[in-house]
């Protein structure tokens, strides 16, 4: 038998096609030239099934769940808004049609006469005001139409509420501070002694014609 250039070993004998078959160490002596070993399974073969998610952690599910309560009470607030927006259109402008019931031009009405009303407010309380200096002024000795043409009075009495039950006491004293600092100006004159003896107006007593028919028979009777 021929012995093997490497391993000094007898062959055991020959194939069909009169190759030599060796031993091998650890085999049955019957596999070919150094054999092939069974392919061995990789130690690590991938999973090939699909990664469970992770799960959320408790604090992002809190959070996601508060942001998911704030968006849903900003839209009832939302929707509650435009309900009473279109509440106030409607009773500002029954007639309207859906056209006029846009919250920018219904807020814009609704300032626009809250200024008017303001404005009102402001005039009627002023004229008040006014008509109260005019009384109070021949009370307190004062030249009423000469405190309302002055600016610094009106000032000082531009605050006053008509409505307070302390606003004759305060109109009374702004009177007075105003007469006192400079009585020339403000403090009415004092009315004169009346006159002595008759007015004569027009024409001499004899050519008078008597003003009523008590007037004509008592002269007629007194002969004049």
């Amino acid at each position: 038998m021929p012995t093997h250039p490497r391993t000094g070993e007898s062959a055991l004998g020959f194939r069909r096609d009169g190759r030599p078959i060796w031993p091998i160490k650890g085999g049955s002596g019957e596999g070919g030239e150094g054999g092939t070993p069974p392919a061995a399974d990789p130690a690590g073969a991938p999973n090939t099934d699909p990664a469970a998610s992770p799960a959320a952690p408790p604090a992002a599910e809190q959070q996601l769940a508060e942001a998911t309560t704030r968006a849903d009470q900003a839209a009832a607030e939302r929707d509650e808004l435009r309900a009473a927006l279109d509440a106030v259109t409607r009773a500002l402008n029954p007639n309207g049609g859906e056209a006029e019931q846009d919250p920018a031009k219904l807020a814009a009405a609704v300032a626009e006469r809250d200024r008017l009303l303001a404005d009102h407010a402001a005039e009627l309380r002023s004229a008040r005001v006014e008509l109260a200096v005019a009384r109070a002024a021949a009370d307190a000795g004062a030249r009423g139409d000469r405190l309302l043409n002055s600016r610094s009075f009106l000032a000082s009495v531009g605050d006053l509420d008509p409505t307070d039950v302390a606003f004759e006491s305060k109109l009374t004293a702004a009177i007075t501070a105003a007469v006192t600092a400079d009585p020339d100006l403000y403090r009415a004159a004092p009315a004169g002694p009346p006159r002595g003896g008759a007015e004569f107006h027009g024409a001499p007593a004899g050519e008078r014609r008597a003003a009523t028919l008590h007037d004509a028979v008592a002269a007629r009777m007194s002969g004049a």
